[in-house]
């Protein structure tokens, strides 16, 4: 599928662009169907405007983000996309540093091939017109002082425990959080405050970003309801291009950091049918290797880094558990995969399910630390983690069904346990590429003691809802 992407000025696609689909990131954001707060970036650091380098990172990751966000992987029509899966995007966006963009054209291809499992195929195209940099009348709550770093602060665990983490070695960071809805947006700032107020000594500040990709241009109305897709793996991209631009803010060569736990990047199929779409591959070592590649090409003085890479998650748990920020905060951060969704009766979110993929690791993690946190299974008894949950036929739906994460874990563990050697996830992560041996021998111990950390997890589940689930563990089970 063709995209064409405006940036402050409204241009209609031509050549072969004519019939693509359109958004537009436009001065005036009534008419615009991409909106952004870009401004945000510069405004708080008292500037006028960003290089015209981080411009044009943040206008390419907003723009692969919307494609990202609305073109199904099932296809607008039905066999359009062959596996429902893997679609082919050809982008068309404006950048001012033409000649920079065009020399990494391909290698940023295969960064996002990579990284959302598409193919894509991106058409740089001159511009002059720039975001807004005339005088405002909004107030803004400027950032000042110095900092050593920028850490991404999604909500999650992880980026939770990396900014505890930051700030005992007496770092000063500015954050940067992505609203991607209010609530998200309130919980951030709650986690944020609890931040300030347990260190009050440090520095610490935050820029907090959105972008909203709505329905796009130039296509047929009775079409309108199918432009949505739910996956979002581009998200980061995006998330790491706006930490840049402040990072730019803050300072030359200040690194960025993505506080993330080695397993969860790694994105090995749980089951020989699934596809890894569960997780990301945010911060695969490939990934973040390519990006560093990508911005020294650029001459973009920072450097992205995830010093949890070859950490689980209960290690990053242990390692701030004792921390009055960790203590307050960590039961309000959100590891859900659809933090949202309504159920009938449950009021109060965003919340954690308690049976999606993340929730399940966050789950494990945090088993035997007495965090005060609820799921939905506080509401509701079927939402336990037991063997009537998971052969409920209601929630079995292979795609959508609520017990669908349940089942391939339950069944990874099974594997783990019954081949999990060494040498058995040294292969299957050779298998996967774009690793090193020095990596793969790193991440291998990451992914068996996460493994471990899942089994003591559903051994306790067991105890607690029924030894059937051991059985589980124990025969396999057919998805």
């Amino acid at each position: 599928m063709k995209v064409w992407i405006n940036k402050a000025e409204k241009i209609d696609p031509i050549n072969e662009f004519e019939n693509a689909i359109r958004f537009d990131m436009l001065d005036e954001g009534p008419k615009s169907n991409l909106k952004v707060n870009f401004e945000e970036i510069w405004r708080r650091f008292n500037n006028e405007s960003l290089d015209e380098i981080y411009e044009d990172l943040i206008t390419l990751a907003a723009s692969v983000y919307a494609a990202d966000k609305r073109i199904p992987r099932i296809g607008i029509r039905a066999g359009e996309v062959g596996d429902n899966w893997t679609r082919e995007i050809h982008i068309s966006i404006p950048v001012l540093e033409f000649a920079k963009w065009n020399a990494v054209q391909r290698k940023l291809e295969d960064i996002l091939n990579f990284l959302s499992g598409d193919i894509w195929t991106v058409n740089f195209r001159k511009t002059d017109s720039k975001f807004r940099n005339f005088a405002t009348k909004k107030k803004y709550d400027f950032i000042e002082g110095k900092f050593d770093a920028v850490s991404l602060f999604s909500g999650g665990l992880d980026s939770y425990s990396g900014a505890i983490n930051l700030l005992e070695k007496g770092k000063n960071i500015c954050f940067v959080g992505c609203r991607e809805y209010n609530a998200l947006g309130n919980r951030i700032y709650a986690l944020h405050r609890i931040l300030k107020e347990s260190y009050p000594n440090r520095r610490l500040d935050m820029v907090l970003f959105n972008t909203d990709a709505r329905i796009p241009y130039n296509i047929d109305e009775d079409l309108k309801t199918k432009y949505i897709e739910n996956t979002s793996r581009s998200r980061s991209f995006l998330f790491l291009s706006v930490a840049l631009a402040v990072a730019s803010q803050v300072g030359e060569e200040v690194p960025v950091y993505i506080p993330e736990n080695g397993f969860i990047g790694l994105n090995i199929p749980l089951t020989p049918s699934r596809r890894g779409s569960c997780s990301t591959r945010t911060t695969h070592v490939y990934f973040i290797n390519a990006l560093n590649d990508l911005l020294q090409i650029l001459l973009i003085p920072h450097t992205i880094e995830n010093f949890f890479a070859y950490k689980t998650k209960g290690e990053i748990v242990q390692s701030v558990k004792m921390t009055n920020a960790f203590k307050r905060g960590a039961g309000n951060t959100i590891s859900c995969s659809h933090p949202m969704r309504a159920d009938k009766g449950i009021k109060g979110r965003p919340r954690n399910c308690g049976y999606c993929y993340p929730c399940l690791i966050r789950r494990s993690s945090l088993n035997g630390i007495n965090v005060s946190e609820e799921y939905l299974e506080k509401f509701k008894e079927g939402y336990k983690i037991s063997m009537a949950f998971a052969k409920n036929e209601r929630y079995s739906n292979p795609d959508t069904g609520k017990t669908t994460d349940l089942k391939a874990v339950l069944l990874a563990v099974h594997n783990h346990l019954k081949y999990g050697s060494k040498d058995y996830y040294t292969q299957r992560l050779i298998a996967l590429g774009g690793m090193s041996m020095k990596d793969i021998e790193k991440f291998v111990d990451v992914y068996m003691k996460s493994m471990s950390e899942l089994y003591d997890f559903i051994k306790e589940q067991a105890q607690l809802n029924g030894n059937e689930l051991l059985q589980f563990i124990e025969e396999g089970i057919d998805e």
